[in-house]
């Protein structure tokens, strides 16, 4: 046994030497190839090069197998040998792994060069040789000046067959635009040289090119005009042509008006992709060109089919979405892009969602057509008034309240009867009945705010227009409670209700108020100063001013108001008007002779001309709280102490139904001089 291993151990005494030698050999004639080839350019022949390091590599192998069945506990000295053998060794094989890599790489590069390389080969070698430089087992290959060397070159290699792609890719499929002043004319040309075609697409998907260039393209130069435009679409494919040809055609500048229908453009989509799919090289079941396009643009291409062409066609009324026929279309063209293998593997199903989403989108566009017709109702000028029965409209109040005629615009009663239209659809169509009523509600809604502020100046200004609104207001409302039973079953409108008589009444109100500031700044000449001697024309036209004010007021509300709300509105006015007067009269300290008169007079201004503001004159006495104790005052500025005396009658007269007894004295002060008579007619009022 001993004999054995101390053979083998002689043997590899023997052949470590030499292996080492002929590692150092082969690595200075693979540094000169490498200094030839990357460094000086120079051709040198590798091929005895490689076969000495196939050899260097069996006997390589032969000596690590006998140095691995050697038994080292036999001999120090043989192990203190064979450890330094194997040192040297594996400094050795590092070398040699290196130098073998570098040979490797640049045999690949030589065979590049090779006649009859297709790009596919050309392909298949680069990528060896990429993934040669991309294994990196030994750090020190990165530092190597000619490792560099070998990557540079690589890139060069790589630049030039995609170069070569390109340009042959853009020869077989030619993609041209050009522009003119007005129109724009755009040419594919697909060469039929499949063997050719075949083997550029088939290594530009090797290689990973994304055809960014043909994507953009075709976006922009063909589906965003087709989508968009009116186009002229000529697609020439003759089976004896050597060529598929695609002309495009179309202006710069195009009218909204103009644009084609939804199934023109589908039809034109598919005419182009069947002409296109001659260039659809189909590498395997799962790869092909129309695949890469689409992840790059199937996305866009589908969205701007939606939101430019689809959104706009779908109808906007049941009519119009009873004879379309867009669903179906939609689905038969989302299955031919999937024939063609224009697939992407994530936006594939974009055209079908949208599709199940139509009939939802219609009922929006429906009733947002519904909200846009209405606001065009409401815009329209709001001067004509139409009479409304008192069938047709109820007022909140006592039911056994006598109701009346008024008048509303014409614009609320035409969209009275647009509502009720409304209405009967969602009754009629009940998979849409509640975005139709809440179309209802937003209406109304929107006209208590677009309604008072397009008519602002009017309503504020013009006392007639501020009455039609009430009633319009009103009018809606009644309308609200009358099909209360069919919109309850939805949604309730109590709040939109309370909100429409309110908006109604505020507006009026407002109206109101303003009638008061102008009467009360007509009264500011209405003046009895302290040292009057007698009333002049200043006092009998602030007066008459109130009164004529009383007067237009009567022609444009009574026969616009209902007589309830007429009387309640202007019977108020009346009432404040003749406490004002009444209680500057009843300031005066002294009521001389000729300021009496002429008192009375203003009295009997009052007394003819305000009973006429009322169809029935004689209810004055109930509308107008005041109006007895004007009455009564006049009485006692006309009157005698005895008289005056009588009326009170200790407390129990007609006087003391409006007047206090301090009044009453105060007004005998002013009237009468200080004596006998007055002090007991005085004593006489307690």
């Amino acid at each position: 046994m001993e004999t054995i291993e101390q053979t083998q151990f002689e043997n590899v005494s023997f052949n470590v030497p030499e292996v080492l030698s002929r590692i150092r050999k082969l690595q200075e004639e693979v540094r000169d190839i490498v200094n030839a080839n990357y460094v000086d350019f120079v051709s040198v022949n590798t091929h005895d090069v490689l076969a000495g390091l196939k050899s260097l590599e069996t006997g390589i192998k032969e000596l690590v197998a006998s140095t691995s069945q050697l038994s080292v506990d036999k001999s120090n000295l043989a192990r203190n040998d064979l450890r330094n053998y194997q040192r040297d060794l594996e400094e050795a094989m590092r070398g040699y792994k290196i130098a073998r890599k570098l040979l490797s790489i640049h045999d690949l590069f030589e065979s590049l060069n090779l006649a009859g390389n297709g790009f596919e080969k050309t392909a298949h070698l680069l990528g060896k040789i990429k993934t040669l430089l991309d294994e990196v087992e030994d750090p020190v290959l990165v530092d190597m000046h000619c490792f560099q060397g070998l990557i540079l070159r690589y890139e060069t290699e790589y630049e030039t067959l995609i170069n070569d792609l390109n340009a042959k890719f853009n020869e077989l499929v030619q993609l041209q635009h050009r522009s003119f002043q007005n129109t724009k004319s755009v040419t594919i040309r697909i060469h039929r040289d499949e063997t050719v075609l075949y083997q550029v697409v088939v290594t530009l998907l090797k290689t990973q090119h994304n055809f960014r260039t043909v994507c953009q393209f075709l976006l922009e130069n063909v589906f965003a005009p087709v989508i968009v435009k009116p186009v002229s679409l000529i697609c020439d494919e003759k089976s004896q042509d050597s060529s598929v040809l695609i002309q495009l055609s179309y202006q710069l500048s195009v009218g909204e008006e103009l644009r084609p229908g939804y199934k023109t453009v589908l039809s034109n989509v598919m005419q182009i992709f069947y002409n296109l799919s001659n260039m659809n090289i189909v590498v395997s079941e799962d790869e092909c060109l129309f695949k890469v396009l689409a992840k790059q643009m199937k996305k866009e291409l589908c969205t701007m089919l939606i939101e430019r062409c689809l959104e706009r066609d779908i109808p906007g009324t049941i009519e119009g979405m009873k004879e379309s026929t867009m669903v179906k279309d939609l689905c038969e063209f989302n299955n031919f892009l999937k024939t063609t293998n224009f697939v992407d593997g994530e936006n594939d199903g974009l055209l079908e969602e949208y599709a199940n989403s139509i009939d939802t989108i219609h009922q929006k566009k429906l009733c947002d057509n519904v909200l846009e017709t209405a606001l065009e109702i409401m815009k329209r000028e709001s001067h004509e008034m139409v009479p409304i029965e008192d069938h047709e409209y109820q007022f909140v109040g006592s039911s056994t309240a006598r109701q009346s005629s008024c008048m509303v615009t014409r614009t609320v009663v035409e969209l009275k009867k647009f509502l009720d239209k409304v209405l009967a659809e969602a009754s009629a169509h009940g998979d849409a009945a509640n975005r139709f009523i809440k179309t209802i509600a937003t209406i109304l809604e929107r006209y208590m705010v677009d309604v008072p502020m397009a008519n602002e100046k009017l309503l504020f200004k013009i006392p007639q227009q501020s009455a039609l609104f009430r009633n319009d207001c009103t009018y809606l409302n009644y309308w609200l409670q009358k099909n209360d039973d069919k919109l309850n079953d939805h949604c309730s409108f109590a709040n939109i209700s309370d909100a429409l008589k309110a908006c109604g009444e505020d507006i009026f109100q407002q109206q109101l108020n303003s009638q008061r500031t102008q009467m009360m700044q007509a009264l500011g000449g209405f003046k009895l100063p302290i040292h009057l001697l007698e009333l002049g024309t200043e006092q009998q036209r602030a007066i008459r001013q109130c009164v004529r004010q009383f007067e237009l007021l009567k022609n444009v509300w009574q026969t616009v108001l209902p007589d309830p709300v007429y009387k309640q509105s202007l019977s108020g006015l009346i009432d404040q008007f003749l406490r004002e007067v009444m209680k500057r009269i009843q300031s005066l300290e002294d009521i001389t002779t000729a300021i009496g008169n002429g008192l009375v007079l203003l009295i009997d201004i009052m007394t003819e001309t305000l009973p006429k503001l009322f169809k029935e004159q004689s209810e004055i006495h109930q509308l107008v709280k005041q109006w007895t104790k004007l009455l009564q005052l006049r009485q006692i500025l006309c009157g005698s102490l005895v008289e005056i005396t009588e009326l009170w009658a200790e407390g129990k007269g007609p006087l003391t139904m409006c007047f206090s007894a301090e009044e009453i004295k105060h007004l005998v002060r002013a009237l009468f001089q200080n004596t006998k008579q007055r002090q007991a007619c005085i004593a006489s009022i307690v």
